[in-house]
């Protein structure tokens, strides 16, 4: 009976390692996501002088999941808003368990936010370069570190499940 459970902790331990190690390989593409996004805004924005309503419909339908499900929430919310920056707070704070991104990515957003619908078309491309650009930054280093923890959470999870059973052994 010992056996069967000590099988299970290491099941477990090892699956909760591979679980955080898929975080990680998720991280770049999810990034790049966004980007994409971000991009796609300024598109629509700067040269198809659509509004931020057309805008979040259009993402919705072309980004994948995790992103495309944001701004169709965004949209669907968009009766009850008085502020924009207050909606894209809120949204971005309860999609986020959905994403395998940091809280650095998630204070770019948030800022980004802020900035959206605020200024000319020309402040808002310059706004929508820098978040870019700050995502570059991010997705550099998600792409750097991202293997080397990849291989450690799914060290760990197997690890920490050994010790467990010796611990109760």
């Amino acid at each position: 009976m010992e056996w069967m459970g000590a099988v299970i902790i290491l099941t477990v331990t090892t699956l909760g390692g591979f679980e955080i190690a898929s975080r990680f390989k998720k991280r770049p593409g999810h990034i790049r996501q966004w980007k994409n996004a971000l991009q796609l805004i300024e598109a629509e924005m700067v040269y198809g002088q659509s509004s931020l309503w057309e805008v979040c419909d259009t993402l919705s339908r072309h980004l994948p999941m995790p992103v495309a499900g944001f701004f169709e929430q965004l949209q669907k919310e968009q009766d009850g808003c008085r502020e924009f920056a207050v909606l894209w707070e809120s949204m971005m704070k309860k999609h986020w368990p959905w994403n395998a991104m940091g809280k650095t990515e998630l204070e770019i957003l948030l800022q980004f936010g802020r900035t959206l619908g605020q200024h000319d078309l020309e402040q808002q491309q310059k706004q929508i370069q820098l978040t870019i650009h700050h995502l570059d930054r991010v997705l550099q280093e998600a792409l750097e570190v991202g293997e080397q923890y990849q291989k450690m959470a799914r060290g760990m999870g197997v690890l920490s499940g050994l010790l467990v059973i010796i611990l109760i052994i």
